[in-house]
């Protein structure tokens, strides 16, 4: 591809509605759906030592994520079993247990009920409630966690499917720690947020004066592996060095940037040695509106280069959220002003109606 430059379209031009953005029974939908599906709540250096917790909403369902005594990780509905009050509202913090504020009830860092205040005026029988366990397990250095108790028993490794998870695993993301996180609020539907990663046909445009003369225009290697999809994008710098090395001595991922769309609202960004992680966190109402959050993990045994952290990190910030979120504002202004009421898709971007294919395929599995 390099040699003889992009593919020419060989299929017109498609058409897609904008009703998809802006709909809220659409919304309400899809939310019923992210929650049937492993989601990044946190990183494992979140919560690295016993008793770190921190406080999530994913698909509108608030959760505790913590680390018990003996290393596992668990994650529960934040609503206490007495009287449904918030029972941790700090966003991060260390306990050895959980306590609700409204009557004292507290629990171990697993759910288990510990204590009932008063137990002997409460009731003439035993309470034994904890807090709601939801499905929670850690993988490549990630905090997975299904919100929905009632979804299907299903593992990472099984939902990431054997190739991807042993792609993400060669990339040893378990082996990187937390360098910087951000939260962002945008407000636009949460899957506009995922269009940036799936096609490269704006980069030479919209991110001219950023990172648009680190990569040649409209040069990527689509993936695909099953329903989550991304993109291979080599820089330039690399190709320079590949066409002069013989092909048994390529370092591929060294210089490619490779970000990975799972379905539904992860996104990870391999970035020729470290990762960005984005949780998309949909408005449990409003389908214009979501919260992102956004991690810089780096390799531990590089962790003190920090000055050249900073700079990456100030960099992905700068372009995520003043271009490519940007323009999605736009985008969901636009479409729910009634102007934009049907976009086109170039064959160049076939991956959004793939994506967007993935979804309705996910929101019919759930109806």
């Amino acid at each position: 591809m390099a040699e003889d430059g992009p593919p020419q379209a060989a299929t017109a031009a498609s058409t897609m509605r904008t009703d998809v953005y802006i709909d809220r029974e659409r919304h309400l939908a899809e939310l019923a759906a992210i929650a049937s599906k492993p989601a990044a709540t946190a990183l494992s250096g979140d919560i690295a030592t016993p008793g770190d917790f921190v406080t999530v909403e994913i698909a509108g369902k608030p959760l505790i994520v913590t680390r018990a005594s003996d290393g596992g990780v668990h994650a529960m509905h934040n609503s206490c079993a007495h009287r449904g009050a918030t029972v941790e509202s700090r966003e991060r913090g260390s306990a050895r247990v959980l306590s609700c504020k409204f009557h004292a009830w507290s629990y171990n860092l697993d759910g288990e009920l510990r204590a009932v205040a008063d137990k002997g005026v409460f009731s003439a029988t035993p309470c034994t409630r904890g807090l709601r366990p939801v499905q929670c397990e850690e993988r490549h250095g990630i905090i997975w966690v299904t919100a929905d108790p009632s979804a299907p028993m299903l593992s990472v490794r099984d939902w990431l499917g054997s190739e991807l998870d042993d792609l993400l695993a060669s990339l040893q993301l378990d082996t990187m720690i937390p360098h910087a996180v951000t939260d962002l609020e945008v407000s636009a539907n949460w899957k506009l947020l995922t269009d940036g990663f799936l096609e490269l046909y704006h980069l030479k445009y919209l991110h001219r004066q950023t990172i648009a003369p680190y990569f040649p225009a409209n040069l990527t290697r689509p993936l695909r592996f099953g329903q989550h999809l991304g993109n291979a994008i080599p820089k330039n710098r690399m190709l320079q060095d590949l066409a002069n090395q013989p092909r048994d001595e390529w370092q591929v991922y060294r210089g490619t940037t490779m970000p990975i769309v799972l379905m539904p609202g992860t996104v990870i960004e391999w970035q020729a040695g470290h990762v960005e992680v984005f949780s998309l966190r949909p408005d449990p109402t409003d389908p214009g509106r979501t919260q992102v959050r956004l991690w810089l993990a780096v390799p531990a045994d590089r962790a003190d280069e920090s000055d050249l952290w900073d700079r990456n990190w100030e960099r992905v910030v700068e372009t995520v959220t003043d271009e490519d979120f940007a323009v999605a504002e736009d985008v969901q202004r636009n479409a729910q002003a009634g102007v934009a009421d049907e976009l086109l898709i170039g064959a160049n971007e076939e991956l959004l109606l793939e994506h967007m294919a993935a979804v309705d395929q996910l929101v019919s599995e759930r109806c």
